[in-house]
């Protein structure tokens, strides 16, 4: 309980101490984990296609960070969450298991289509105004892809291994670099067979060990890559993890066996990631469209198709685009209203950023390292229906802005803070508080920050809280038949000030107390918490009710063994983020 006075009384300043750091704390942390993932943003299913792809043999911080936390969490600003598709989800398929490595499997559709079940044509139904329309219909013209027999190209499909080595042979003529072997499972008689014979004679796939090649197995995004590099014998000039670090958000989901070949693929412009271009997903099952745009992008890599222009929408999607320089003709007056046409359009990325906002959070009232970054910014607010040792209620309001960027640099996150909003004073006392933050591979976060770095009014406390903190999300597996990735949130650190002991506080000695909490993401908008405030025990939830709206509520229990007051008591904290 708060320690009373030499009289054995409590001050009426000691009462605002404790009920509005309750109630700034169980609102104003509800914010910046939110903007971890709105750029990392980030993420959250971790890949929509589960089961790790293996490889063939070959030769708050500040206040306002848990404001974000409880309004989208910490593991929702991992950009690990992949938009939703309907064919990329395969947890319910059967899996083949891959002889490469004891273990491991991938994903696996019912059926397998060969190519009498394909009909031809250059353009389809199912792909107008697709991300991938372009590199689809560029191939087809090239008849390295067909389409269905009902006109259809099913772009969301997944595709074989047998099924790419025939692309494979169409789209690139090259010279034998080795001799054929005979792969166990592929018989003379195989549809295919000819193909992939084709494809490991000039290097493009490799098989498996004991000579088996898994035609029918699903091929995952990060096998497609390795082998188009491979094929074209393409290798990095720069260090492979500087390369990863800066362009992928998950670069540490990258199989090892993998990431040189990632990185040449990057630097040649091979890697298209749809729908934001910082997430690799790389043991993701490859979709048809995922295929046409690898394919198209080796193409041009070797000289054999042009470049896809800056204005076709496919382009952002293209790791490390850079465009021809050249002086294009002015655009005509239909190409000018097909321009404003397309624009009008909202951005695929920004609202599958936000579905992966909406996730579970892991504290309530203490900071974690994640923060926000340039672009990223919320609101908030708190209530509490009884402050510690009275029966009057409070609450408060906050809005916070983040700087920089944590995944190349360091971010910066401040946040205003206005409290007392039910009493004789309300709206007159605050504080500014800033959070520095540093995000590294992993989803491992670090961070320093002051609450209350400056006041204006009479706030109680009138004093800073320096602090520091380290967080880390743990997956507990793989995405489940509802959609998401179980997860855990652990932060843990040091502070002064509000993070002090009760006799330390009461008796005005600097101290240095730790902290921390934990956050468990038990479905996909629902998170349970609990923290350890350097004085007592936090329980509660953090609720996303809303699939497309990043906004999180967050109702708990303060103090539940009453070590630090008179008995539990009833918070609340609602908060929103806001990319831009």
């Amino acid at each position: 309980m708060t320690p009373a006075t030499g009289r054995n009384r409590v001050s009426a300043s000691k009462k605002k101490l404790w009920y509005r750091v309750n109630i700034l704390l169980s609102s104003i942390f509800l914010g910046s984990t939110l903007l971890y993932a709105a750029a990392s943003l980030a993420t959250t299913k971790a890949s929509s296609t589960n089961g790790n792809a293996s490889a063939p043999a070959k030769g708050s911080g500040s206040m306002g960070d848990a404001l974000l936390k409880t309004m989208l969490g910490a593991e929702a600003l991992r950009s690990n969450n992949p938009p939703p598709t309907t064919t990329r989800s395969s947890s319910s398929l059967p899996a083949i298991r891959n002889p490469a490595i004891p273990g491991s499997s991938v994903q696996q559709p019912g059926a397998v289509r060969t190519p009498s079940q394909l009909a031809q044509a250059s353009t389809f139904p199912d792909v107008q105004g697709s991300w991938a329309q372009t590199f689809i219909e560029a191939l087809a013209q090239r008849d390295v892809i067909v389409g269905f027999p009902d006109g259809s190209f099913r772009p969301d499909e997944p595709v074989t291994r047998a099924q790419f080595a025939a692309m494979i042979r169409k789209a690139f003529q090259r010279p034998a670099t080795r001799q054929a072997i005979d792969f166990v499972d592929v018989p003379a008689n195989y549809w295919g067979y000819t193909a992939i014979q084709e494809a490991y004679q000039t290097g493009f796939l490799e098989g498996y060990p004991n000579q088996v090649f898994q035609p029918n197995q699903n091929i995952p995004r990060v096998q497609v890559l390795v082998s188009l590099v491979s094929g074209l014998n393409l290798s990095p000039t720069a260090d492979t993890a500087s390369i990863l670090n800066g362009l992928f958000q998950d670069a540490g989901s990258i199989p090892s066996y993998a990431r040189t070949s990632i990185a040449a693929a990057s630097q040649n412009q091979l890697v298209v990631n749809y729908p934001d271009v910082a997430l690799l997903n790389p043991n993701q099952l490859a979709t048809r469209a995922d295929v046409a745009a690898f394919i198209y992008q080796a193409l041009v890599n070797a000289g054999q198709a042009p470049q896809i222009p800056a204005t076709d929408v496919a382009a952002r999607y293209v790791v490390g685009y850079e465009p021809v320089a050249t002086t294009p003709p002015p655009p005509t007056a239909e190409q000018v209203a097909a321009l404003r046409q397309q624009y009008r359009l909202p951005a695929p990325p920004i609202v599958e950023q936000l579905r992966r906002l909406i996730g579970g959070n892991s504290s309530i009232t203490t900071p974690t390292a994640f923060g926000a970054d340039r672009g990223q910014a919320f609101i908030g607010g708190g209530f509490q229906e009884r402050t510690r040792n009275s029966n009057k209620a409070d609450g408060v309001i906050a809005a916070g802005i983040g700087l920089g960027d944590a995944r190349k640099a360091v971010g910066v996150e401040g946040v205003i803070s206005i409290y007392d909003l039910f009493g004789d004073d309300s709206f007159e006392d605050g504080g500014i508080s800033f959070k520095i933050h540093r995000q590294f591979a992993n989803d491992l976060a670090v961070a320093v920050g002051v609450e209350n770095i400056d006041t204006f009014g009479n706030p109680d406390p009138g004093y800073s809280t320096v602090y520091g903190v380290v967080s880390k999300v743990f997956p507990l597996g793989s995405q489940t038949t509802a959609g998401f990735t179980p997860s855990v949130t652990a932060s843990v650190g040091l502070g002064g000030g509000r993070f002090r002991s009760v006799p330390d506080i009461v008796a005005g000695r600097d101290s240095v107390n730790p902290f921390g909490s934990i956050g468990v993401r038990v479905a996909q908008p629902i998170s349970v918490i609990a923290e350890w405030s350097g004085q007592d025990l936090n329980v509660g939830a953090s609720i996303a009710p809303f699939e497309n709206i990043p906004l999180i509520i967050t109702p708990a229990l303060a103090d539940v063994t009453g070590n630090a007051g008179d008995g539990a008591r009833f918070i609340l904290g609602v908060g929103y983020g806001i990319t831009f």
